[in-house]
Order: C-alpha cells, then sequence, then structure tokens
C-alpha cells in the first residue's frame, strides 16, 4: 500500500484525516480508495501484489530469534476465507473446499501449529483474554435490522492473530533497535484510583484481590489471575468488563512504552496499512530505513511520527464511537418489534437508578429501579440493590426475566421491566 501511496499526496493527506476505515453492519468507510483497498492492494489469488514482508525465525517455543523486512511480491495460491478454513481445521470440510485449499494446506496446518506456540507463550508471559462479546447484526433489502446474535470467531481468526502479533512485535523491536522515528502502540499501565475500584468489586463478589495489591507496578499476568478465578462462573463477564474499564486504552505514541495488555515491551500496527494509518506510516518509515543509508534522512520522520500518533488516537476514538453508537441504534431497531415480549436475561449492570440486563442475543436493555412494584431497593455504590422489605437482591451476573418496554431507535435507547423470576 505504502508504494501507492506517496508521502504527502492528495491520497495520503485524506488517510491521515481519516486514521482508519469504520465498520457498521452494512458498509465500511474506507480510509483508502476501494481502487486501492478492493484492487490494487487486494490479496486477489494468481495475482502478483506488491508486498512488505516480515521474515522472522523462531524457536520452538515461539521467542523471536531474528527477522529482517524486505519489500517483496507475494502471488497468493488461495484467497482465504475464514469460515471456510475453520471448516478445514473442524475437518467438516466437503470436497470442493478441500480442492480450493489444497495448493496451501501444510502451510496452514503449519501456521495453525505455529499460532498454538505463539499463543501459549503469550500466555506464560502473562497475556489474558477478556470476554468481550461482539454482535453481529443481519438487516433486510431495505436496511432495517431484523436479528442480532453474538458474533462468533473460530481457530482461523485466532491463528492470524497470533501471527500478526509477531509481526508487529517484530517491527518495534526494529525501530527500537535502529532508534528511529516510529509509531508504536502503547497500553500504559492501569490507574491507580481504577485499581481500587476494581479491588473493591473483586474483594464484592468473594474472589481474592492479592494480585492487585502488591507493591509497585502491576503486569497483565495479576489482573489474568483475578479472570482465572471468575472463569465459568456467572461473574465472569462482569469481572472481564471491569478488567477493561480499568485499563487504560490503548493508543499510539511516537515513544515505545510497551504494552500492558499483551504483556510486551515492544508492539506496533504493522500489518494492516490498508485500512489503518499508522500501520501505513509503519512502512513509509522502513522503506526509508530500507533504502536510505542517510540516518539524518531518516530522522526526518520524527514531527510525522509524532503527529500521526496523535491524529491516529484521535481517529480511533471517533470511529469507535460511532461504530458504538450505530450498534446501538440497530439493536433498538431490533427490539423495537417485539415491544411487548417477554425474554431472559442477566443482569449485566446494576446502578443507582437501575439494572442493565442483556440478553442471550447481546441486547442490552435498562429497568428502572422504581419499575419494581412494592420494593424499596438500596444502591450498595458497587454490584447490588437490596430491597428493604424483602432483603431479595438484584446483582450482577444474576439472571433476570424482561418485558420489552420501548425502544428509541435514534437515540439507541432500550427499557425493560421486571417480567416475574426466571424459570
Amino acid at each position: 500500500m505504502s508504494h501507492y501511496v506517496k508521502e504527502d499526496g492528495a491520497l495520503d493527506r485524506e488517510a491521515f484525516a481519516r486514521g482508519t476505515s469504520v465498520y457498521f453492519a452494512d458498509r465500511v468507510v474506507p480510509m483508502l480508495p476501494e481502487e486501492h483497498s478492493n484492487g490494487a492492494c487486494s490479496l486477489n489469488a494468481g495475482a502478483d501484489k506488491l508486498a512488505f514482508s516480515a521474515m522472522i525465525e523462531l524457536s520452538l517455543d515461539g521467542e523471536i530469534l531474528s527477522y529482517r523486512f524486505r519489500k517483496s511480491v507475494i502471488r497468493s495460491r488461495a484467497r482465504g476465507v475464514y469460515s471456510e478454513v475453520n471448516q478445514i481445521f473442524s475437518g467438516k470440510a466437503d470436497r470442493e473446499l478441500k480442492k480450493k485449499y489444497y495448493p496451501v494446506i501444510r502451510s496452514l496446518n503449519a501456521a495453525r501449529e505455529l499460532a498454538k506456540i505463539l499463543k501459549k507463550r503469550s500466555g506464560e508471559n502473562g497475556s489474558f483474554d477478556i470476554e468481550s462479546t461482539e454482535s453481529e447484526f443481519t438487516l433486510n433489502e431495505r436496511g432495517v435490522c431484523v436479528d442480532v446474535r453474538p458474533r462468533s470467531s473460530g481457530e482461523a481468526e485466532e491463528m492470524i492473530e497470533q501471527l500478526m502479533i509477531t509481526a508487529n512485535q517484530a517491527a518495534a523491536k526494529l525501530a527500537k533497535t535502529k532508534g528511529i522515528p516510529f509509531v508504536y502502540r502503547v497500553h500504559e499501565q492501569p490507574d491507580p484510583e481504577r485499581v481500587k475500584t476494581l479491588i473493591q468489586l473483586v474483594d464484592a463478589v468473594g474472589l481474592n484481590s492479592r494480585t492487585l495489591k502488591k507493591k509497585g507496578e502491576l503486569s497483565a499476568a495479576d489482573f489474568g489471575a483475578v479472570l482465572d478465578q471468575a472463569q465459568g462462573t456467572p461473574i465472569q463477564k462482569v469481572i472481564s468488563h471491569q478488567l477493561l474499564r480499568t485499563m487504560a486504552k490503548a493508543r499510539y505514541d511516537s515513544k515505545p512504552i510497551g504494552h500492558f495488555g499483551l504483556a510486551l515491551e515492544d508492539y506496533c500496527h504493522f500489518t494492516s496499512p490498508i485500512r489503518r494509518y499508522p500501520d501505513l506510516a509503519i512502512h513509509r518509515i522502513l522503506t526509508a530505513l530500507l533504502t536510505e543509508k542517510d540516518q539524518g534522512r531518516i530522522n526526518r520522520f520524527q514531527g510525522f511520527a509524532v503527529g500521526a500518533a496523535k491524529s491516529s488516537s484521535n481517529a480511533e476514538v471517533r470511529a469507535m464511537g460511532a461504530e458504538r453508537d450505530a450498534e446501538d441504534c440497530y439493536m433498538a431497531e431490533y427490539i423495537g418489534r417485539h415491544i411487548g415480549e417477554v425474554f431472559d436475561g442477566v443482569d449485566s449492570g446494576v446502578t443507582q437508578r437501575g439494572i442493565f440486563v442483556e440478553l442471550a442475543n447481546t441486547v442490552e436493555g435498562f429497568v428502572p429501579i422504581d419499575s419494581f412494584q412494592d420494593a424499596n431497593y438500596q444502591f450498595d455504590g458497587m454490584i447490588t440493590q437490596v430491597d428493604r422489605n424483602s432483603g431479595k437482591k438484584l446483582t450482577i451476573g444474576q439472571p433476570m426475566r424482561i418485558q420489552v418496554v420501548s425502544a428509541d431507535v435514534a437515540g439507541g435507547r432500550i427499557d425493560f421491566a421486571p417480567a416475574g423470576d426466571p424459570d
């Protein structure tokens, strides 16, 4: 992509301003024109394509031993589709799929084996997976949301993720070793005040918060220890949610601060220059490293790296906000077709004003506390409402049967009412 997007050209200026592609249920607002993203730089099988290759040597336990970055020409032998590769891995592929992937099956199996090694090493270093349910929306021909369900992810997606993390790590190592201007992906230590709130929650639900109370800097492994305790319990989702709220937001920076969540000292975004500007910026800087002998010439990117990091961080926040707002509207549009119907859900959040309830399909709505008849609920300030009259508790992770009361599509707001106890 960096071959086509020239420094300070019209495409470059527009990509810098957009910062990232934005993904909605029915469309993508791309960072770069489709003639590039789906044309010149798409990985169509059987066609020569310009690439920036990371060639990495790894030990048998997944440690990066050496790396080289080279401008290259590649030819994809099969256009991979996640769902199809998952069928290959699960042994459910039909004859036609097996034939399509036959030219690359050895490479796929090798990558699958490597990804497992990398995943194991990552866990040993302290990295952990936080449960974060994403929603998948189905729209009809008129663009109306008619179904919502949890988005599923398989082994193929995780395999590619592990390979990309490794390439990103190698690129950041190279930049730091060479001392060149760069755009790093950083994730700082969590704010101490937020950690205190997390400790209160962990203690309130009966888990052990010892790892969060140690002196000095916390590690990802300390957070992972808490998540391990909640694994497979009704409070797993709320603990995951609170861990996310406690951690700092990942962002871009021109300094190699490190990545707390991935438990890595060196990290960047190198692998998606079609949809993220930091990746495109890194390709440009590394191209200069490969082709220009004068370090002073490469240092000219210092101001560019600082500006790209700041602008891209802001663009990411804008994009995530737009995507989240759109999802809220789609959920309201969907549930608006079910006014008056009764569903079983789980308490996903407790506030002074009421309870958030999440349905099995990921739709979330609000139950005002004054909608509970003949009750006098008092909020404990953390995760529970207690009825002074009966002693009944409403707490996070607890099942609740609700009735859909209203849905404001424009505002993305959904209101529920209690509808008796679940079976």
